[in-house]
């Protein structure tokens, strides 16, 4: 075999030193590139799996605040309509109380305005009056030809009364 292996051009001693150097190069190989690429690719690897969980983690708490804010949204959105509500009661109570205040002073306008009436009607009544009883006493004095200041009060007065009583009707 030695034969062989020497046609063949196969050196036994430079074959065992070239596989010695190859085992020497591969446990090198393993423990100066292969495990610390391993480790780099682990950590790598560790690094993506913690960005997927973080990210994970991230959508969850995304997806919670966006239901934090919609709940947050609508609690705002009654509080709005709870306010507006308030106000618009508030508004209506106060406008009904310029309402009743404007009803109030209307009527005391009224009740002014008929006091104020009836008064310049008694004025006005009270002129009539006497000129009543002066024309009176005068138709009197000249039905009875006598002088007007002779002629009877009460004559006067009764006519004065009927004149009020007509009025009054």
């Amino acid at each position: 075999m030695s034969e062989l292996a020497g046609q063949l051009g196969i050196n036994w001693k430079l074959l065992v030193s070239q596989g010695v150097n190859f085992f020497v190069l591969l446990v090198a190989l393993t423990f100066l590139v292969w495990r610390p690429l391993l480790r780099i690719m682990r950590e790598r690897k560790d690094k993506i799996e913690g960005g997927l969980h973080d990210a994970v983690s991230a959508k969850q708490k995304l997806g919670e605040i966006d239901e934090v804010m919609r709940e947050r949204a609508l609690e705002a959105d009654r509080q709005a309509f709870s306010i507006i509500r308030g106000a618009e009661q508030k508004a209506e109570v106060r406008a009904t109380d310029i309402v009743h205040k404007a009803d109030l002073r209307a009527e005391e306008l009224r009740r002014a305005a008929l006091d104020v009436i009836a008064s310049r009607e008694r004025e006005e009544f009270e002129k009539f009056a006497n000129s009543a009883r002066s024309l009176v006493r005068s138709a009197i004095a000249k039905a009875i030809d006598e002088e007007p200041a002779k002629v009877d009060d009460k004559l006067i007065g009764e006519a004065v009364a009927y004149i009020r009583k007509q009025k009054a009707l």
